[in-house]
C-alpha cells in the first residue's frame, strides 16, 4: 500500500482554505467587535496584550523557518504504514481531541483538569494506538531528531519579539507562594509543554500530513490545539471565547505545527512550549524573581 510522502504531498485547496478562514475569521470579529486587545493568559491579574504581539512573533519565526532549510534530510515519519491503519488512528486521535475541549469546555480551575488531560491525551492514544498496531510495525510518529542548529533562528526571532520591546507580555498576574507556584509549574510543564507537543504535533499533526498534506494537517491541528483551551470560554460571549482562542493559540499552533513538519525536531517544539508556560522565565526577564 501507498503512503503519500509528507514532503511532496500537495495539500488539499479546500481544506487548505478553510482553514486560513476560520484564522481570518478571528481575526476580522475581533476587530469588528472592537477587541483589539486580549489577554494570552486565563490568569486572574494577566495582562491583555494587542493583536499585534499575539501575531508578529510567531509569523515572523515561520517565515524564518521557511528561509532556513535543515542542513540533514529529517527521517520520513511512518513511511510504509498501510493508510488505512494511519487513517484510523489519526481521526481517533481526532476524537480524543474534540471529547477533551468539550469537557473541559468553560469550567476553569478544575481539580481534575491535569488528570482529564492525561487520559485523553496520553492513555486513550497509547490504547488506542497499541490495538490499532496489532501485530504490525511500530509507527515511528516521533523520529529521533538529526537537526539542530536549524530551527534555532526561528526559535531566537519568537524569544526576542514575544519576550523584549514592546511587543512582550508583562507579567502582571497574581502569584501563588513559591512551593505552589513550583508543583503547579512541574505540572504545567510534564503536561502542556510536554504532553501537548507529543500529542497535537508528534501523533495528531504527524497522521494528518500523511493523509492529507502538511498544511491542511498543521492548519487542523493548530486550529484543535486552540479548541483545547476551551476553559476559558465566558458563555456569555462564546464568539468573543472562540476568536481569541484561535488568535492567540491557534496562531502559536501554526508557528509549533510548521517548525515540527519542517524540522522533525520534538524537542525543539517542547522548548518553545516550555518557555511559554515557565513563569520563571517571565519573572527573570521583568525583573520580579
Amino acid at each position: 500500500m501507498t503512503v503519500m510522502d509528507v514532503r511532496t504531498g500537495r495539500g488539499r485547496p479546500v481544506a487548505v482554505a478553510a482553514g486560513l478562514a476560520a484564522f481570518a475569521a478571528a481575526y476580522a470579529w475581533l476587530l469588528a467587535t472592537g477587541h483589539t486587545e486580549i489577554k494570552p493568559s486565563a490568569d486572574p491579574g494577566a495582562a491583555g496584550v494587542p493583536l499585534l504581539a499575539a501575531i508578529l512573533p510567531p509569523l515572523a519565526a515561520i517565515v524564518l523557518t521557511r528561509l532556513v532549510p535543515p542542513r540533514a534530510e529529517p527521517p520520513l515519519p511512518l513511511a510504509g504504514l498501510p493508510r488505512q491503519r494511519i487513517a484510523r488512528e489519526a481521526w481517533a486521535l481526532v476524537g480524543a481531541a474534540a471529547v477533551f475541549s468539550a469537557v473541559v469546555a468553560g469550567r476553569p480551575g478544575q481539580d481534575w483538569y491535569p488528570l482529564a488531560k492525561l487520559l485523553l491525551l496520553l492513555v486513550v492514544p497509547l490504547v488506542v494506538l497499541r490495538l490499532s498496531r496489532g501485530g504490525g510495525p511500530r509507527a515511528r510518529a516521533i523520529p529521533r531528531p538529526v537537526v539542530w542548529l536549524a530551527p534555532l533562528p526561528a526559535m531566537a526571532a519568537w524569544f526576542v519579539l514575544s519576550h523584549f520591546g514592546p511587543l512582550a507580555t508583562p507579567l502582571t498576574q497574581d502569584l501563588p507562594d513559591p512551593v505552589t507556584l513550583a508543583v503547579a509549574s512541574l505540572v504545567t510543564l510534564l503536561t502542556a509543554s510536554v504532553l501537548e507537543e507529543i500529542f497535537y504535533r508528534g501523533w495528531l499533526q504527524t497522521r494528518l500530513e500523511t493523509l492529507y498534506g502538511r498544511w491542511p494537517a498543521i492548519l487542523g491541528s493548530s486550529l484543535l490545539f486552540a479548541l483545547m483551551h476551551t476553559t476559558r470560554l465566558d458563555w456569555s460571549d462564546v464568539g468573543f471565547g472562540l476568536a481569541s482562542m484561535v488568535a492567540v493559540q491557534g496562531v502559536f499552533g501554526l508557528m509549533q505545527g510548521y517548525l515540527w513538519a519542517r524540522y522533525r525536531n520534538i524537542w525543539a517544539v517542547i522548548l518553545v512550549h516550555v518557555v511559554v508556560n515557565l513563569v520563571y522565565v517571565d519573572m527573570l526577564i521583568q525583573g520580579r524573581w
